[in-house]
């Protein structure tokens, strides 16, 4: 018998509710919790995300409201499934994926019919109304006890408000992994507005949008994946293809599904009308902890869901006999309502202290307090219009002409990052990026100011694309950007802007064949002791050594030195002794008695006078001395090259092949006028013998 009970349906045990009783229905969100807490804790796949119950309960409920909807939250799943495996995720992170696919449109139970079903386009008011079903999308999740990166994965796609800061790079290509498949789905699908496109044309839209709204590897692993025969699972999912569903519906089903459809408006109208919404349980546990808590609070519900509320934990303060941090406390204690003032000190200046309000209610159920409900309002103004809110919060942060990132929006990025940086003490660094586009004036010049600024939207969108979502974009001024990598070290964001660099080079820009666009690039790592004004210095200082090192390249710079050599285009390791000597070490796996054969190559075709030649030291000059000195023709520069040609370290190669480590130095014969015109010489002759050698940059113990 009490199995039965158990497996009886969720939300039907209430007794009939009306649908304005808010408590009673928010009741039937705790009863939700306590199902989906109840799962087992070592459960494998999508039961180890979701009470395998309360997704039956869910699914039910939206086959029920729209069968439509419901295929299309199948398909869309099958299809992140098979990016995913394109892109080379492993199984636990496909099944986050395709629990979130299923789960991203949960809040469409709740929507009424002149708006799901509209054969037109929608209103500003009813595209607010659908975003704010998609945060309420995300309460009843977290009220369900699904796993946290599976709500943030549905709510990033979804465009929720999260609080600032970075972005994990596996989550957010999640999102965009949902985002495009979402689309593909709906383009591909007989809506009431139009008719379906065919593969072919919904490939192209999403192809014309990467960049801008979807992303472009993303997009190519969709096509590689529709082209395998895994697709056709597609064609058992399409509403053409069923047989027609009876029409009988049991009165549980019916039941249930009202219940939730009356949730959902309420939390609909809770989110409309208040800062923030707190769900607790009898034991004062966090249940839900909406966006706006997120935004007041500046924490995020993954850190507080399933934890205890205590008002020490976000700074809440006392008024004269007015203590809203104890409010939730009280209403469970007492099994009343209460209104109080509630007062924290801002998160965004630690100094001042918002003063906002809290209403709780109770949840009754059999005259036990089984929970409470916070809802956070602003006493002194109305809510903002969430739609207005965020056009007008993308005009403060974004550059009107590129769409990255402005300059203010860069700098509050970057202090967040360093505020983590210092709470982890050290043990979640950043780095920045500087780059600069050469001769950028020339090609206002030369093309007009129309090219200057397609180029800089181009080159913005590029940029953005081939950076991990993690990773912010943004416009310094001019033409002068900056890329903020998170938990990125330095030789990691060295490597990076060089692959952006020689991507940059590869790209055709403005669709203009008489035009290549380079830049130069800086680098610098958050250090001990470091503020965010000297990180920024030395990113700044690293691409003005770039710049007048010869422009397209990369420097670097730590803490405690100058300017680390000038990075070519192929090299990620050299270093100055000084402005006048280049080193660098390269590594090799031809064998020891054929490398001197290569070297020979490079000896007969660039050097004129061979110094000293032994089986471990080659030094020969390159180049020579003109009438006029150092010489115009880089080729002709005259330079001393000294190869020293060892064992590299063992990297406990499987194949037990030894490496050959070439050691090697490149001085001036006689001092040109500049420093930097002897480097480009350098690293011109670098790569010529790395090329010869057949060789790669030694990093140290790789």
């Amino acid at each position: 018998m009490s199995s039965k009970v158990a497996e009886a349906p969720l939300l039907s045990l209430l007794e009939p509710v009306h649908p304005m009783n808010s408590s009673r229905l928010m009741l039937s969100l705790l009863h939700l919790a306590e199902a989906g807490i109840d799962r087992p804790k070592n459960a494998a796949g999508i039961a180890g995300l979701i009470s395998v119950r309360v997704l039956r309960t869910l699914l039910g409920a939206l086959q029920f409201r729209d069968a439509k909807t419901m295929l299309h939250a199948r398909r869309t799943s099958l299809i992140c499934r098979g990016i995913a495996e394109r892109l080379g995720w492993e199984e636990d992170a496909l099944n986050i994926i395709e629990l979130a696919a299923l789960a991203h449109d949960m809040g469409k139970i709740g929507l009424p019919d002149h708006i799901l079903k509209k054969p037109g386009k929608l209103s500003p008011d009813e595209a607010e109304h659908i975003s704010v079903q998609h945060r309420v999308t995300i309460c009843l999740l977290q009220a369900c006890g699904v796993n946290s990166r599976v709500i943030d994965m549905v709510a990033h796609s979804h465009g929720v408000d999260k609080t600032e800061g970075p972005v994990d790079a596996e989550l957010g290509l999640g999102a965009r992994v949902l985002s495009v498949a979402d689309a593909y789905d709906s383009l591909t699908t007989n809506q009431a507005y139009r008719p379906a496109y065919d593969p072919d044309e919904a490939l192209k839209i999403l192809d014309e949008q990467t960049g801008k709204e979807f992303d472009r590897n993303v997009v190519a692993a969709l096509t590689r994946w529709l082209q395998s025969p895994g697709a056709d699972m597609l064609l058992d999912l399409d509403p053409e293809n069923l047989p027609p569903q009876s029409g009988a519906v049991s009165t549980a089903m019916f039941g249930e599904t009202n219940a939730l459809c009356y949730l959902l408006n309420t939390l609909h109208s809770m989110e409309c009308m208040y800062e923030g919404l707190i769900v607790v349980d009898a034991d004062l546990m966090i249940r839900v902890w909406n966006s706006g808590a997120e935004r007041t609070f500046a924490t995020a519900a993954r850190h507080v869901l399933g934890k205890q509320w205590n008002p020490d934990d976000f700074s809440i303060v006392s008024l004269a006999g007015d203590n809203g941090g104890t409010a939730l406390r009280d209403t469970l204690r007492e099994g009343r309502a209460v209104c109080r003032r509630l007062a924290f000190r801002d998160p965004a200046t630690a100094d001042s202290v918002r003063e906002l309000a809290i209403h709780t209610v109770p949840l009754i159920e059999n005259g036990a307090v089984r929970g409470a409900v916070g809802l956070i309002y602003d006493t002194k103004q109305a809510k903002r219009h969430e739609g207005q809110f965020r056009q007008l919060q993308m005009a403060a942060t974004r550059d009107p002409l590129t769409g990255v990132m402005n300059r203010g929006e860069l700098e509050s990025t970057l202090q967040q990052l360093h505020h983590e940086y210092e709470v982890s003490k050290g043990h979640t660094p950043y780095s920045v990026i500087f780059f600069d586009l050469d001769h950028f004036k020339a090609i206002n010049d030369r093309l007009g100011h129309n090219v200057g600024d397609q180029v800089l939207i181009e080159v913005a969108r590029l940029m953005e694309d081939e950076t991990y979502s993690g990773e912010s974009v943004g416009r310094y001024g001019g033409e002068e950007f900056v890329i903020v990598c998170p938990e990125t070290e330095f030789d990691a964001a060295i490597e990076k802007s060089e692959r952006l660099r020689r991507v940059l080079i590869n790209t055709r820009i403005a669709n203009r064949t008489d035009l290549r666009v380079t830049a130069s690039f800086g680098v610098a790592q958050v250090e001990p002791g470091d503020t965010v004004d000297s990180v920024v210095e030395r990113a700044d200082s690293a691409l003005y050594e770039a710049k007048n090192g010869g422009r397209n390249r990369t420097c670097s710079q730590r803490r405690f030195e100058q300017p680390l050599g000038v990075v070519s285009s192929f090299d990620l390791s050299k270093k100055k002794v000084d402005d006048w000597i280049v080193c660098v070490n390269l590594v090799t796996n031809v064998a020891a008695d054929l490398i001197v054969y290569k070297l020979k190559g490079f000896v007969h075709d660039h050097a004129v006078e061979i110094l000293e030649c032994t089986p471990k030291r080659i030094v020969v000059n390159c180049g020579r001395a003109g009438l006029f000195g150092w010489g115009n023709r880089p080729e002709a520069q005259p330079v001393k090259v000294s190869i020293d040609i060892q064992n590299a370290p063992s990297i406990n190669s499987k194949s037990g092949n030894k490496r050959i480590l070439l050691a090697t130095t490149v001085e001036p014969v006689t001092r040109p006028m500049r420093p930097a015109v002897f480097q480009a010489r350098a690293h011109q002759i670098i790569d010529h013998l790395r090329s010869y050698s057949i060789a790669d940059t030694y990093h140290g113990d790789e």
